[in-house]
Order: C-alpha cells, then sequence, then structure tokens
C-alpha cells in the first residue's frame, strides 16, 4: 500500500503550479470567526443524503455555519468541477473523491494546500506531500446479494462465479465505460487474476448484466430482485435500507477516499474549518457507525473484526490515456 501511494503520489505532484493557500493554516479563533462571516460552506460529494445531514447538522450545531451538500458520483463531480472551471465560476468549497477523482482536478490546477490539525494521527502511508488532499477512508468494492433471494451459501463467492449460467441476466455492474470508479476496479482486477482479468470482464458482459450509471443505480434493483446479486461497495449494506449483504471473500478491491479543498473556494475559511471539522472524531464516528472504513484512529468501524487490513488490495490509479482508451473499449463491450 505504502509503494502503490507513492508511486500515486508522484503522478499527481509533476508539473502542477503552486497554490497560493498557507499549507500550515491552524484552526484559530479568527479563522472561525472569518468563516461565520462568509455565511455558508459548499461540500461536493458521493455521501447519501442521511449521513451529509448528520455532519451538517453537528457543524452547524457547533460553529453556526450552514452547509450546503450537492451529491453526485465520481464522473459526476469530476465533470461538474471541470465545467465550472472552464467558466471560470468555481461554486464548491470542499470535495470528495477518490485517486481518479482528485487526479483529474489536481492536474486541472483546481485544488488548494491545507494540512488539517484533526488529521494528525491518520496513517502516514496515505499522506499528500503536497497537502493537496487528505485519505480518510478506504472503499472495498465486493459481491453483494439480497439476502432474501440469496442463500449465503448459493451466492457467487468470487468474480469468476459470475460467469456462471444461473446468474446470467441476474446480477449488475456500473458500467466501466462510463463510471469512472468501476473501471479502476476492473483495471485492478489483473492484482487478482493476472492476466486471466481481460477474459473474465469479457465474460461478464456476456452475462448480459444488468448496468448502471452508478454503484448507487443499482441498489434499488438488487434489494427489489430484479437482479439479486450486484458488484458494489460491501458498505451498502450498512447504508442502504433493504435486505443487503456482501460476500465474504479472502481478498478486497478498494479506493482510497480523500476530501480536499478548492483553490478558489467562494468561502475559502469555512472551506478549511469544515475540512477540519470532517476529519474530526466527532464527524468520522458518524460515517464509522454507517459502515465507512474510516482512518481515524479514536474511531471504530464495523469491518475491523471482518474485512482486514492485510485483505485489503488498494485499487492501481490508471493514467489519463488508460482512461481514456479503456473507457471506449469498455462502453463497446457493455452495449
Amino acid at each position: 500500500m505504502v509503494e502503490r501511494f507513492a508511486r500515486w503520489s508522484a503522478i499527481f505532484t509533476v508539473g502542477l503550479l503552486l497554490s497560493p493557500w498557507n499549507g500550515f493554516s491552524q484552526v484559530t479563533p479568527e479563522l472561525i470567526e472569518a468563516a461565520k462571516k462568509e455565511g455558508e460552506v459548499i461540500f461536493y460529494g458521493a455521501v447519501t443524503v442521511n449521513i451529509s445531514k448528520r455532519i451538517s447538522d453537528l457543524f452547524e450545531k457547533k460553529y453556526g455555519i450552514p452547509v450546503r451538500h450537492w451529491r453526485g458520483d465520481a464522473t459526476e463531480i469530476i465533470n461538474r468541477i471541470l465545467s465550472e472551471a472552464r467558466a471560470g465560476r468555481p461554486t464548491f468549497d470542499v470535495t470528495l473523491g477518490n485517486e481518479a477523482v482528485m487526479q483529474a482536478l489536481d492536474e486541472k490546477n483546481t485544488l488548494g494546500v491545507f494540512d488539517p490539525p484533526a488529521a494528525k494521527g491518520y496513517p502516514k502511508q496515505f499522506r499528500d506531500p503536497d497537502m493537496r488532499m487528505t485519505a480518510w477512508r478506504v472503499l472495498p468494492y465486493g459481491i453483494n446479494y439480497n439476502h432474501q433471494l440469496v442463500k449465503a451459501e448459493e451466492a457467487p463467492r468470487t468474480y469468476e462465479d459470475l460467469l456462471m449460467p444461473k446468474w446470467k441476466a441476474k446480477f449488475g455492474v456500473a458500467n466501466p465505460g462510463i463510471h469512472v470508479t468501476t473501471l479502476q476496479f476492473v483495471l485492478s482486477l489483473e492484482k487478482l487474476y493476472g492476466p486471466k482479468w481481460l477474459k473474465l470482464v469479457e465474460g461478464w458482459a456476456k452475462q448480459d448484466p444488468r448496468l448502471g450509471r452508478s454503484l448507487a443505480d443499482l441498489i434499488q434493483p438488487m434489494t427489489s430482485g430484479e437482479v439479486p446479486v450486484a458488484i458494489g461497495y460491501i458498505k451498502d449494506k450498512f447504508q442502504y435500507p433493504g435486505p443487503i449483504e456482501y460476500v465474504r471473500m479472502n481478498k478486497y478491491l478498494a479506493s482510497v477516499g480523500f476530501v480536499a479543498l478548492s483553490r478558489q473556494a467562494p468561502h475559502p475559511n469555512a472551506a478549511k474549518l469544515f475540512t477540519d471539522f470532517f476529519l474530526g472524531a466527532e464527524a468520522q464516528r458518524v460515517f464509522g457507525e454507517t459502515g465507512e472504513y474510516v482512518f481515524h484512529p479514536e474511531v471504530d468501524h464495523k469491518f475491523k473484526k471482518d474485512v482486514k487490513e492485510d485483505q485489503i488490495v488498494v485499487m492501481r490509479l490508471p493514467t489519463n490515456e488508460e482512461l481514456e482508451s479503456w473507457s471506449k473499449k469498455f462502453r463497446e463491450m457493455f452495449r
């Protein structure tokens, strides 16, 4: 994991402009007062409305500053932020995203520098040396299923099992041709299957799976029984209502989740204050309770006994050329 993040971080830092932000800012009374005068903070992130409201309510109760949350998946966040940047009208203050999201945003010099005091105890192996983002969780992918329709012993145990005839048209997957994180997941299958990974993915495409534009698109079809199995985040068991269970696997491909500030935040002081609060124990405890695999050293999460750190295989970060070429191939494959 250390080697992988170091390689990813090196990709991020090549050729980027220096940011005017003070990376060593602290949460001082002056910062709090300035944030209150700004009146609000605008937050982009693929977190559920319920969780966002809990975090926002806690922040507003503590500081009296409202939070405006826009929810989008990885692809939507990239498109929205870059569209705003091209128009010269940056709107967001703080955003969440995985490695692929942050690479796309950082390459366009949209992220500000900040070293949040609340993250001082976070794992050093995930630290961005340029402080343009802070890692706060990992997101393991796996096989989810409707436990009212599929018994645990009958569920597919591996990704190869989805090639069995009985799962034809019976499982869902976000389309890797249009969903950035799933494309990253599919390419990272090489870490588990070696050179056989591509034949596995081609086999999935021939199984006529239910395709979603995002991972969230597959929740309702799975819980309603339209497709009783779906590839997605295993945390869905804890974050969505319905009969969701996940298959216990030997290894879980996972992406790393980051939080970052806009270099041109409309509310720069509120952005810093919210980011530090977001990374603090109070907010992170909300995420831990709801199924996130969080990094805060004082916060428990629901996977501590079930998914060990040595079972996590961090996804590799594709180059921009790979993202472009493979997204085209996968769109043709998953028609």
